[in-house]
């Protein structure tokens, strides 16, 4: 009988004040950098200070006090959680319903020799049960009795938590795929970050203002450049913002690793913090294989999962791999997830001519009315016209791009919006199927095909604009008459 009663590692109780003093660091620094107003009224410094004082002792002595009431046990029945500090919270999660037990090492569990453990359960949009800090020998222990069938860890062992080594298991039932350092730096120099790390440095931008309103930063800046060097002035912050996502992604994905074991992937990622998930193959509803403009050139994709109810805030079920070269995709979905593999033989149906018009027509002409509303009221909102052709042309590569197929109990559907996604959806993962179509389709006999999956907490959506009307329907029937197959 395996019964195991345990606490935090101390260093949790720090931890936990380090993620209160974490999300006070803005309004603290609003109230110490805040000057008098000009009518003169103001709270001194003293007190601006006594104040960030009294937050940091709180966050501490909050965070001693979570760690002296956290509590686990684990039965052969269940996993007992104890936490709270004013308010007693008991969670109870029978085994059988975990799902996966994910470890990550910051940079301070690192230095420390700690883990952080995440317990999913089966219906789980988040961790049911998370250790902000146990000792490695304690973690892999946990894991081991947590994890049907995963046999005990020794001692010896402590030290590779994170570490594929760690487990033995017959070489039949252990398929490992690396990304290689080439690879890595291709994904990272193109990966799409770029769009989030604009916006951040934008966000960031936006409120010195607010931090220094009598510093005056932006006029400041306009009257110390010459007009000509505002152009190389906003493509240095471009440049900014592309190495931010280069830099980030390389710390994301560095020593990224996808192992299967039987029923279940385990991916292990990271270079300052190491983050090791694992996905049940069943929880897996579809896979994307998505090529940037970039790696098209270059013959590259991204294979992402779409699970259900898991991983949803920091999205570490997407990527089944973060580049991998075209010609590999199909042993790779082969050996990891065979439930999903494609024949080779097979051939997307192509979208008919008259679906170009659903595609080049729409959109350049709601842009040109928009451009010439708005040209009404500031003459120099015309230049939107000069972008008609150009959002033609993509609408145009985006209808060359689109296809779909069935074989068997598989659908696959390919789209595009700026890269081209391949959806290789398994008959019984889809939830719903339906059809759309518009005024301009139904004149050209088109649809929409929409497909919807369980993914997360929303599900996820396919859309195929430009599917003839009848096919459409013979893919619903498709679908309907699933039990029958």
């Amino acid at each position: 009988m395996k019964t195991s009663e345990g606490r935090l590692h101390p260093f949790a109780a720090v931890l936990v004040s380090l993620q209160i003093v974490k999300g006070l660091i803005v309004p603290l620094l609003v109230i110490l950098l805040s000057k008098h107003s000009r009518s003169g009224s103001g709270a001194p410094l003293y007190w601006q200070v006594g104040w960030g004082l009294v937050a940091l002792a709180g966050s501490i002595v909050w965070g001693f006090l979570s760690w002296r009431r956290f509590r686990y046990e684990v039965s052969d029945e269940q996993l007992k959680v104890t936490q709270g500090v004013f308010v007693q919270k008991k969670t109870f999660i029978p085994l059988e319903r975990i799902q996966s037990v994910d470890l990550t090492e910051g940079v301070l569990h690192r230095l420390f020799g700690l883990v952080r453990v995440e317990v999913q359960t089966a219906g789980g949009q988040k961790p049911e049960a998370v250790f902000p800090a146990l000792a490695r020998g304690d973690a892999s222990r946990l894991r081991s009795m947590l994890e049907p069938g995963k046999a005990p860890q020794g001692q010896g062992q402590q030290t590779g938590v994170l570490s594929l080594s760690a487990e033995r298991e017959p070489p039949k039932l252990r398929l490992t795929y690396k990304l290689p350092a080439g690879s890595l730096f291709v994904a990272a120099l193109t990966t799409g970050g770029f769009g989030v790390s604009v916006s951040l440095l934008a966000a960031a931008m936006s409120k010195l203002g607010e931090l220094f309103p009598d510093a005056q930063v932006y006029r400041y800046l306009w009257n110390a450049l010459d007009a000509a060097m505002i152009p190389l002035f906003a493509l240095g912050i471009l440049l900014v913002a592309w190495m931010i996502s280069t830099i980030a992604a390389v710390l994301k994905f560095a020593n990224f690793t996808i192992t299967r074991q039987e029923n279940k992937l385990l991916l292990i990622r990271g270079m300052l913090e190491r983050r090791q998930a694992t996905v049940p193959l069943r929880r897996i509803q579809a896979i994307r294989i998505v090529e940037e403009p970039l790696w098209q050139l270059f013959g590259f994709s991204a294979l992402y999962a779409e699970t259900v109810g898991y991983g949803v805030q920091k999205g570490e079920n997407a990527h089944l791999f973060p580049l991998l070269r075209n010609r590999e995709i199909g042993e790779f979905v082969k050996r990891m997830t065979p439930q999903f593999e494609v024949p080779a033989s097979l051939k997307l149906h192509t979208l008919p001519r008259r679906a170009l018009w659903c595609y080049a027509l729409p959109a350049p002409l709601v842009l040109a009315l928009a451009a010439v509303a708005a040209g009404l009221i500031a003459p120099w909102a015309y230049a939107g016209l000069l972008l008609c052709p150009l959002v033609m042309i993509w609408q145009g590569w985006r209808y060359r791009s689109a296809g779909w197929s069935r074989e068997g109990r598989m659908l696959v559907l390919r789209f595009r919006r700026l890269a081209k996604t391949t959806a290789v959806i398994p008959l019984s993962r889809v939830q719903s199927v339906s059809v759309e179509i518009g005024p301009l389709q139904r004149r050209l006999g088109l649809s929409t095909l929409r497909i919807a999956v369980a993914s997360g907490g929303r599900g996820a959506f396919f859309r195929l604009a430009g599917v003839p009307e009848q096919e459409a329907r013979e893919l619903v029937r498709w679908y309907m008459d699933r039990n029958k197959r």
